[in-house]
């Protein structure tokens, strides 16, 4: 297999892991840093001053070089505007598209180029893989006929992600772990969070993330009359993440655009309580009142309302831990989440054309 994408994800991380274990023999190409990566490495330098819109078409050159060479038999690219653009530029016919969201929901509505490029590489690609049912409906607006999509969630690992064997002391201890990016509206939290600390003294709310956005939203933190208890912990590396949660009661998106979020998965398995935007994604796993609580994105004071109700809400807290384990188990988990992706990969590399 031949990976392409962002090697500082840690899906891509993940992904190359799972074929590995799975047996096959995976070269991850990558124009970004992937040290420790846990397969054969190499990386495309492209000289970084240039646009992303040239830099990823021109790295293509290289990949048809390699691509030569290591003679895959079968491709895997993620992400559409740039590992799935070098996929097509680079003429590989046994191909799998993963979309990661944003390359699907926003990046087309940015401008007719923006659409034409997204367009083209979706329906050249024999395969799609999507994370959310909302987001296959917006493949399919492209083109793409359902049978070329394969709908699974990227799920969480059951033994890092779980719940404390007894909750953390006082509270509420909030967490919001988004990329501190305006796509995510991490200002919505950190603006509900005055109302929340006023009604509940000892609440805290802990930033984790790194992005274009974190000056800002520091800057808006300080002003907040709750700033002492809003702390800023930085990029969180995905090994310290299953205590990161453990030691939160509840956790927070306040993106308005969304796939499903392995974030939001992680929290679900590690016991905490999710509060979260009213978009279609989170539906998928989130019943307000249910198992979590479901907010309009942008709106504060609701979403501090639904923060304290919650927390003031022990029995419902209870039940949505019970009932979020169980739909992890049900249908959250890695490698069963993935099983279908194995499957198509394993059914391609079967056939007998070149």
């Amino acid at each position: 297999m031949l990976l392409l994408g962002d090697a500082r994800q840690v899906h891509l991380r993940r992904w190359a892991a799972y074929f590995v274990q799975r047996g096959y023999a995976v070269l991850t190409v990558s124009l970004e840093p992937g040290d420790g990566f846990p397969s054969p490495f190499q990386r495309i330098q492209i000289p970084g001053f240039l646009p992303d819109a040239l830099r990823y078409p021109l790295a293509a050159l290289s990949l048809r070089r390699i691509a030569r060479r290591f003679a895959p038999r079968v491709t895997s690219a993620h992400f559409v505007p740039n590992y799935g653009l070098m996929a097509v530029l680079t003429g590989t016919r046994r191909w799998v598209l993963s979309t990661w969201g944003s390359d699907v929901m926003t990046d087309p509505g940015k401008s007719p180029f923006h659409r034409a490029r997204a367009q083209a590489v979706l329906l050249r690609a024999p395969f799609i893989t999507s994370d959310a049912v909302v987001m296959t409906e917006r493949i399919r607006s492209f083109g793409v006929p359902a049978e070329r999509i394969l709908t699974f969630p990227y799920g969480v690992d059951p033994a890092l992600f779980h719940a404390a064997a007894a909750p953390p002391a006082g509270g509420p201890r909030i967490l919001t772990n988004r990329k501190l990016e305006s796509l995510y509206q991490v200002e919505t939290v950190i603006d509900a969070f005055a109302a929340v600390r006023e009604a509940l003294p000892d609440a805290t709310l802990t930033v984790a993330g790194d992005g274009e956005a974190r000056e800002a939203l520091a800057r808006r933190a300080a002003r907040s009359p709750a700033a002492s208890g809003i702390t800023f912990v930085g990029a969180v590396d995905h090994a310290r993440m299953p205590q990161l949660l453990r030691d939160h009661h509840v956790y927070v998106s306040t993106s308005p655009h969304d796939t499903t979020s392995v974030s939001l998965l992680e929290a679900m398995a590690s016991g905490l309580f999710p509060v979260v935007t009213d978009i279609p994604a989170n539906r998928e796993w989130i019943e307000d009142g249910a198992n979590g609580r479901i907010v309009a994105a942008g709106e504060a004071t609701r979403l501090a309302v639904a923060l304290i109700d919650a927390w003031r809400d022990t029995a419902l807290r209870a039940r949505a831990a019970a009932t979020n384990q169980e739909i992890i188990r049900l249908r959250g988990t890695w490698d069963e989440a993935m099983r279908p992706a194995g499957e198509l990969f394993d059914a391609m590399c079967d056939r007998s054309d070149p």
